[in-house]
């Protein structure tokens, strides 16, 4: 039985720690005017703590904690409505809100550029309201196009929490008499926490590196960590490798640090226990 997790434990070894080691070692290098050197320091490290990449890194979380509460507080009460359907109801509910995951996510991004470009309908229909600022090359385009990007993403892992939930302790409760919000801060939310910190992570750290949508919606005009780094790697004038790596670094390690903290957080709440409320403390 000790063989069965060694595919596992390879696949970590060779497509995580090996190319974050890489990337580690990469960043201690210098580069001066284009040309990597051997010598090893921590000077990238400082021009990415420094400004203005502070500030990119900042913002950077910031915005995708935002975008990723956005997506979960929306997609709450969707996947508690389709949980409580029949199953037909539910297949169906499920099936159209998965059909947007069967299109390539770079044409999805990119008929949403369609929508809010400023001939696109959607601009023009915000004009006509009154608002007039344009949506695209700008943050609050930015946004926008996260939360529809990955919206679609956090509907199944939340479908699945909600579907474990012991609908016989919400019958008891209701038959006793607990209110909605009873219902829900002691017997729902005890249950879901867990999965929702999972879900959350789901689409926060995606977002946190993403770099497609900042590119293409804010058309270089909105500065992200994952547009930094692609440039530095991919940049045409004067590609910084080493800088990069630094940047690359620091994503992974908000990453790392975001999932730590979760982890600690779900094993102080003993994931594995079931919510001991009493009905009769509703009664």
């Amino acid at each position: 039985m000790r063989w069965t997790g060694l595919p596992a434990k390879l696949w970590i070894v060779l497509f995580v720690m090996l190319p974050f080691l890489w990337l580690l070692l990469l960043s201690l290098q210098q580069n001066t005017y284009g040309n990597t050197s051997d010598a090893l320091g921590l000077s990238q490290f400082g021009r990415a703590l420094s400004p203005p990449y502070s500030g990119i890194i900042i913002s950077s979380v910031v915005n995708s904690l935002i975008a990723a509460l956005a997506v979960l507080l929306t997609a709450i009460p969707i996947t508690w409505h389709i949980s409580r359907q029949s199953r037909k109801r539910q297949n169906f509910w499920l099936a159209f809100f998965c059909i947007p995951l069967g299109i390539n996510f770079v044409v999805r991004i990119y008929a949403w550029f369609v929508l809010i470009r400023p001939e696109g309908m959607l601009t023009q229909f915000l004009s006509a309201v009154g608002y007039a600022s344009p949506l695209a090359s700008s943050p609050a385009g930015v946004f926008i196009s996260l939360y529809y990007g990955y919206l679609p993403l956090i509907i199944l892992p939340l479908f699945s929490v909600f579907e474990r939930l012991d609908q016989n302790q919400l019958d008891a409760a209701t038959d006793l008499g607990a209110s909605l919000f009873q219902r829900w801060s002691k017997i729902v939310l005890p249950e879901i926490i867990p999965g929702l910190i999972a879900s959350f992570i789901f689409v926060f750290v995606p977002m946190l590196g993403e770099y497609l949508i900042p590119r293409m919606i804010g058309g270089g005009l909105v500065a992200t960590l994952g547009t930094q780094i692609e440039s530095q790697f991919l940049g045409s004038t004067r590609p910084n490798w080493p800088f990069g790596a630094a940047l690359s670094v620091c994503l992974l390690s908000c990453a790392f640090l975001t999932i730590f903290i979760a982890v600690k957080v779900l094993s102080r709440r003993g994931t594995g226990q079931k919510s001991t409320w009493s009905l009769l403390q509703i009664h």
